[in-house]
């Protein structure tokens, strides 16, 4: 089988940005996405552009953390006055029945989203090799992403799913709880037990959040998670298994002609 194994949100830190770059280089990851809004985007940028020979780099549009590209005054419904992104929770309590479910105006998120990916191309010198949205997900993010990936024609990690045979991703070890709580995941034995059943399938999606424990990335609700998943991609049992299994690692662009709008 072939599967795609992504570590999500490079650059939300420097913490997760050298964590992934570590698992490109002593692990199973071959797929990770740029938080192109982040101050020190370009930090991260020169961390991985030394291994884009073995892991495609796409971006993750985001707009819950960190700030905005355009700022307040071009993009209020995203944004607090001082250019920073509501938070999931703030968004979420501004979605409700009048608005259907769904407060955010769909002209400033593509403005916001388009900016991102433009200042991923000014920094790379390059396309995404895929997109895949953050966290906040709703109907207008997901247009906004397909209205993008479609100008852009770039794959959307999401159509993953017309591939033959393709399992998506589950993430089941996550308990999305407090440190203590996320200390006690054991996403390695999830995978080895193949809980997700990606065995027998001719493509699995693995989607981790691999990352070293800087002081940023604690302050991140979702932090030690971070640390036991890059263990986990990283392990010896990890490379085992998939010599085991037979399983051929692959990226966004051994698969692009095949999911791209």
């Amino acid at each position: 089988m072939k599967l795609l194994v992504q570590s999500d949100d490079f650059g939300i830190t420097m913490g997760t940005a050298h964590g992934a770059v570590y698992a490109i280089e002593h692990g199973i990851i071959r797929n990770t996405g740029l938080f192109a809004n982040m101050p020190y985007a370009e930090q991260c940028v020169s961390l991985i552009i030394p291994l884009l020979d073995r892991a495609a780099f796409g971006i993750d549009l985001n707009a819950v953390n960190g700030p905005s590209v355009l700022g307040y005054r071009a993009v209020p419904s995203l944004c607090h006055e001082d250019g920073s992104f509501l938070s999931i929770r703030e968004n979420k309590a501004l979605d409700h029945e009048e608005n259907g479910m769904d407060h955010v105006c769909t002209e400033e998120l593509y403005a916001e989203f388009h900016a991102q990916i433009e200042r991923f191309i000014q920094m790379t010198g390059r396309k995404p090799d895929y997109v895949h949205g953050h966290a906040y997900m709703t109907k207008k993010t997901t247009d906004v992403i397909r209205a993008l990936v479609h100008e852009y024609s770039v794959p959307y990690s999401m159509d993953f799913a017309k591939l033959p045979d393709a399992v998506m991703p589950s993430m089941g070890w996550y308990t999305f709880g407090t440190m203590e709580q996320q200390l006690n995941e054991d996403p390695l034995s999830y995978i080895l037990e193949d809980r997700s059943g990606y065995l027998g399938h001719g493509y699995g999606y693995l989607i981790t959040h691999c990352g070293f424990l800087d002081s940023d990335t604690l302050r991140l609700p979702f932090n030690i998670c971070r640390r036991k998943d890059l263990e986990a991609v990283t392990s010896e049992k990890i490379h085992e298994w998939i010599r085991k299994n037979d399983i051929e690692l692959i990226t966004f662009r051994d698969i692009a002609a095949q999911i791209t709008e």
